[in-house]
């Protein structure tokens, strides 16, 4: 029962006291009458300087309960005249101004961050209360449709840790794992980047600087044997003078070509399409594949255009065909597909290992006994210059292995 009914209810107890005094006064006791009517009146008027001292400032303040409890901000109290009620509507005022302007701080920096998040180049996925998903942004939308393997990696990932995980060739996620209180409830967040560009362009800088200290030294010295060696006026019976000459030559060249692949000219790109790419170069790798007595055939399917280097890509396509050969070996076949603005070269080969696949993308990684390396690490500088994206896989299905080769 709110005061309001209370002090009703307490006035109209009242009136039939005073009535039933006047009535019993009256004509018998006129000064006790006309004592009751001026009671009356001093009642009335006592009643309405309460209401207005007590009753309206408590309603106000009642009022304004009302309003913190709808998380009303933008409304005010009106000033009653009364200093001690004043008093406390400016200062409930004022702290309704505080509440509203932090409320909106609150919601700008939500929307803010909400921006953010969905405009990230990383994954960002939220986790709350028994690892429901509350927040998954399209860029971890992306990589989930790509990769599904890698969201169920996630959980894998220990509170407070950091894990990478080989999607395929071009994809190297680190996978951050952290957690934050949201309302009392411990929830969990990720961070899903792809680090495989940084780390190759980490590697690539130190076996730069790398090959280029060799060369330099290597080079420096081989040119100081030779010119030593022809300057001996001496009888070689033993063809020791000449061996020692072919020997500096063939370190010259061996480390020259490693030298080459660090001076790799940047791709002129020209306007061009898939099926021209593989067209133009297809009778050389034809004949690549009969010299190794392995069998070759194309299939141009749908062509699409893209923005290649077609020398370059040339040289790729006779890379990944020669190691198709070396690794089928006589009476293998060895296939080049087109679909659109993808390229995959298949062999029926013994296959590679999952392991091995992902050392792909060491540089000059062989597991040839004589290999050096410089041919796949070739193929990985050009594509990553074409902004391409590779695999090499063997498909449990079939057995075949397949290159592919998939321009964005």
């Amino acid at each position: 029962m709110n005061l309001r009914l209370l002090f009703l209810l307490f006035l109209l107890f009242q009136l039939p006291v005073y009535a039933a005094l006047m009535w019993l006064t009256f004509g018998r006791c006129p000064w006790l009458f006309y004592g009751a009517e001026i009671m009356l009146a001093v009642d009335i008027a006592a009643c309405i300087f309460l209401y207005r001292k007590v009753l309206v400032p408590v309603e106000t303040l009642a009022n304004g309960m009302d309003l913190l409890k709808g998380q009303d901000w933008n409304v005010a109290l009106r000033p009653l005249g009364l200093p001690e009620v004043d008093s406390l509507v400016a200062v409930f005022n004022e702290m309704m101004g505080r509440m509203h302007a932090q409320r909106l701080s609150l919601e700008e920096q939500r929307h803010f961050l909400t921006l953010l998040v969905a405009e990230a180049p990383v994954g960002v996925v939220v986790k709350g209360f028994g690892g429901v998903e509350r927040m998954v942004n399209p860029a971890a939308k992306a990589i989930f449709d790509a990769f599904p393997d890698v969201a169920s990696r996630l959980d894998t990932v220990p509170d407070g840790a950091e894990e990478t995980h080989h999607a395929d060739s071009t994809h190297l996620f680190r996978i951050i794992r952290r957690h934050f209180i949201d309302n009392g409830v411990r929830s969990t967040f990720y961070l899903i980047e792809n680090v495989a560009p940084m780390v190759a362009a980490a590697e690539r800088a130190a076996y730069v600087k790398l090959i280029r200290i060799m060369a330099h030294e290597v080079n420096n010295t081989v040119a100081a044997m030779s010119t030593a060696l022809g300057a001996i006026d001496a009888d070689d019976p033993d063809g020791l003078l000449d061996a020692c000459r072919h020997r500096a030559l063939a370190l010259s060249e061996f480390i020259g070509r490693f030298a080459d692949l660090v001076r790799m000219p940047e791709p002129v790109l020209a306007p061009t399409d898939t099926v021209s790419l593989v067209s133009y170069c297809a009778p050389f790798l034809e004949s690549l594949c009969t010299q190794h007595g392995v069998r070759f055939c194309i299939y141009a399917g749908q062509s699409a255009g893209v923005m290649a280097d077609a020398a370059q890509m040339e040289q790729v396509f006779v890379n990944i065909v020669k190691n198709a050969c070396e690794s089928t070996g006589n009476g293998g076949l060895v296939s080049v597909s087109v679909s659109g603005s993808r390229i995959t070269v298949t062999d029926n080969g013994p296959g590679i290992t999952p392991e091995k696949a992902e050392q792909m993308a060491t540089p000059f990684f062989t597991d040839k006994p004589t290999g050096q390396g410089i041919g796949l690490t070739f193929v990985r500088e050009v594509l990553a210059r074409h902004n391409c994206d590779y695999s090499l896989a063997t498909s449990p299905a079939d057995r075949l292995t397949r290159f592919t080769i998939t321009f964005r």
